[in-house]
């Protein structure tokens, strides 16, 4: 038990403000990297219900034609920073990757204040529900404090000052922006689809009824998922909850197993390679116009 009460004991030492990137990476460590992965999807699929975000994401046509490597992408970048810190090397070249990818798109910064919303929140509340345990409030303020200096670093405008304040914000996109489109149901299909591919046969069909479980009304509402059955309903969270009381017991904290992304690079990867394909096309396509007209000065 004395190992299983370091973590906390090494968080409980560090301050919110200056130590948040060694906060939130030993809170990963401490038993939470499976919820962390599973919030950062639903808060990832929670964006699918904004006609705005899933009108580009159709439009770039990644999701329907290369869903895995989008998928593995996204995660794999956001793990660099949990991982690493967005201030280190790895860091940095994550932040520069969303950042060269994001320039060949017209965003709007309501848009991307959503989806940093979206990782801020959705992580503290499956936590509160689902994890093994419950965070402290330092806790919860370093990772506020993670993510707003992560959108810091993303160039986003106006981020709140405070948590409270940013779920103000984030109810205020949903009221506003959360509507049914095309573009919602056709990400939200590409995206079950990937997820399916990774279970059984007959474990696939509860994919779609289990996450309406978890997503919240306004998500399943615009992207027409049919609302779950009562069954469901009383057993998804009744699983989940004891998943965290078996875990509290036997857990082993410490480094955890980070993803590498074996689907889509099972002989490893570089960070400069976690984009989509057109705009690693384009990079390519500006690297060969660069090269030849170095060669031709020389000449």
């Amino acid at each position: 038990m004395m190992v299983k009460r370091s973590i906390g004991k090494q968080i409980a030492r560090l301050d919110p403000l200056a130590d948040h990137c060694e906060i939130v990476r030993l809170i990963v460590c401490d038993g939470f990297l499976w919820d962390f992965n599973r919030s950062l999807e639903l808060a990832l699929f929670r964006t699918f219900a904004s006609p705005s975000i899933s009108g580009l994401l159709a439009r770039t046509g990644e999701f329907t034609r290369n869903g895995q490597k989008r998928y593995d992408d996204t995660s794999l970048l956001m793990l660099q920073l949990l991982r690493y810190g967005y201030d280190s090397a790895r860091g940095v070249a994550a932040l520069q990757r969303i950042n060269r990818t994001h320039a060949y798109f017209s965003i709007s910064n309501d848009d991307y204040l959503f989806v940093l919303s979206t990782f801020m929140l959705d992580p503290l509340d499956w936590i509160a529900r689902f994890g093994w345990r419950e965070l402290t409030a330092a806790e919860q303020q370093a990772l506020f404090i993670f993510w707003r200096n992560v959108g810091q670093r993303m160039g986003i405008r106006e981020i709140p000052a405070s948590l409270e304040e940013m779920r103000r914000c984030s109810a205020a996109y949903v009221r506003t922006h959360f509507q049914f489109s095309d573009s919602n149901r056709e990400v939200s299909a590409a995206t079950f689809g990937i997820v399916e591919s990774w279970l059984p046969g007959l474990l696939r069909r509860f994919v779609r009824p289990v996450s309406a479980v978890l997503l919240d009304e306004p998500t399943r509402n615009a992207v027409q998922l049919p609302a779950p059955g009562r069954l469901l309903s009383l057993t998804v969270p009744l699983l989940l909850k004891l998943r965290a009381r078996l875990w509290a017991l036997w857990r082993r904290p410490g480094e955890p197993a980070w993803p590498e992304g074996q689907r889509t690079y099972p002989q490893g990867y570089q960070v400069g390679d976690l984009a989509p394909e057109p705009v690693l096309a384009r990079e390519r396509g500006a690297e060969q116009v660069g090269t030849s007209q170095a060669q031709s000065i020389r000449e």
